[in-house]
């Protein structure tokens, strides 16, 4: 990607919702009802002076290796498994593509899974003495302060240990693990009454090649919904079906991968079973899908390591792993416009390809081209009106004065609300006939004054 950023969420939402908290001013309570862990620090980074281009771009490839350490460490701890083995976990389940598709733009949601994992890992002790439970104790907490839907399996994970230990009468370590899972579950409480009670909660997540956003989803007939989200689910895990069948047998007895398991297949059943498309906190279930790939992986290494080595055995794993590799090094180097036809049938969930953020790469430079022309030459009065696309790309560029966000909503009834004798309204968008999410050209009302390549600034008439 050179110089630009990866991913819908750091262009679209982390690059403005920073700038917009330097420039205004931070809502405590706002903050805290949103998870405020990366954005507290992404703020204070930003604000010692660090560009928050630059320091997105470092944090995505050092959060992916961090969670590939803590999935190593966890693997070699948790389920004692040798270095080796340990070791293509820590591939698998930071390289498998649905995995990349997570390191793409879900930041919060790897910080979480890193809390997460070293939690796990504190848990799994036969004996927690009081070190370990203040350590297990932080990283619940530090889940909690980072991401709702991680906090949420987290919490499952923990309930359902819980009830084991119940069950089993060993009432010593139940005590303690309540004890620890107090504070974050104290947290969380605040944060879901803060989202729900105080602030409206937005519907969770949108993706960088999707028509109309994902209202149209929500709003689509129930067995389209049912079909969409158990294609989705094929589409991510299917190649590993094979080894999965053997590495389930293995982990009958893991109560963390079961319950982990477990729980994110709760919505998917929700949705074959319940004629509303939206549950559990507005959140669409290709998020837990995603999530899925990370105990999954634990099974597949197992099933991985279970088949035997004879020499058809051998031929079959080498194949399994080439369609394997075949789909992530895919995924990872060509350009949307090559993409290979697997990653272009759910791109409501997942990108054509990681070389794309809020544009395809081809469009990035000239997406600045043109704002570097705006910034310059439009009238001091005037204003832009910028789709979500475009946003947090103009914030870096404009003054956010002269900004309309108009987000996924009509720009010609938005260009109307905002036009009048002394303002003029400009709109930057694809040159008619190339325009994305659903929008291939603009309205009448707007004619080109400028373009390049095949971003262009209309005004509205």
């Amino acid at each position: 990607m050179g110089q630009y950023l990866v991913g819908f969420d750091p262009i679209g939402y982390y690059v403005p919702n920073t700038l917009t908290g330097l420039r205004d001013g931070i809502d405590f309570w706002s903050l805290m009802s949103s998870a405020p862990l990366m954005y507290a620090l992404l703020i204070g980074v930003t604000a010692a002076g660090a560009p928050i281009v630059v320091t997105l771009k470092i944090l995505g490839p050092l959060i992916l290796g961090l969670l590939g350490v803590a999935t190593y460490f966890y693997a070699n701890k948790a389920l004692s498994w040798s270095p080796i083995k340990s070791l293509v976990a820590a591939i698998l389940s930071t390289l498998y593509f649905v995995a990349l598709r997570i390191s793409w733009d879900m930041f919060r949601s790897e910080l979480a899974l890193i809390f997460m994992f070293i939690a796990l890992l504190f848990l799994q002790k036969k004996e927690i003495k009081f070190k370990n439970g203040v350590l297990l104790s932080l990283a619940m907490v530090l889940v909690v302060l980072t991401h709702q839907l991680l906090a949420i399996v987290m919490f499952a994970i923990t309930f359902t240990m819980l009830a084991v230990l119940l069950f089993r009468k060993r009432k010593s370590q139940f005590r303690k693990i309540s004890a620890c899972t107090f504070p974050s579950a104290l947290i969380f409480s605040s944060i879901i009454y803060l989202t729900y009670f105080v602030f409206s909660l937005p519907l969770a997540g949108y993706s960088a090649d999707f028509a109309g956003g994902f209202e149209s989803l929500a709003s689509a007939p129930h067995l389209t919904f049912v079909a969409d989200t158990f294609g989705f689910l094929a589409l991510c895990y299917l190649p590993l079906v094979p080894l999965l069948v053997f590495g389930a047998r293995k982990f009958r007895d893991n109560t963390q991968l079961n319950a982990w398991i477990a729980w994110l297949f709760i919505p998917l059943l929700l949705t074959a079973l319940t004629p509303y498309n939206l549950f559990i906190g507005g959140v669409l279930p290709f998020r837990w899908i995603l999530l899925l790939t990370y105990p999954l992986s634990f099974y597949a290494v197992e099933g991985l390591f279970a088949i035997r080595w004879n020499w058809y055995k051998i031929a079959y794993k080498i194949a399994l792993g080439s369609i394997i590799a075949f789909l992530s090094v895919s995924f990872l180097v060509l350009p949307n416009s090559e993409a290979i036809s697997y990653f272009t049938i759910y791109t409501s969930y997942i990108p054509k390809s990681m070389l794309q953020n809020t544009l395809q790469l081809s469009d990035c430079q000239d997406t600045q081209n043109a704002l570097l022309w705006a910034r310059n030459n439009l009238p001091a009065d005037s204003y832009l009106l910028t789709h979500i696309a475009f946003y947090g790309w103009a914030t870096l560029t404009i003054d956010t004065n002269r900004l309309v966000f108009y987000e996924y909503r009509d720009p010609l009834a938005t260009a109307a609300q905002n036009a009048n004798s002394s303002n003029s309204v400009y709109l930057i968008w694809w040159i008619n006939g190339t325009g994305w999410y659903g929008q291939p050209t603009v309205p009448a009302n707007f004619s080109e004054v400028y373009h390049s390549g095949n971003i262009a600034i209309f005004k509205y008439t």
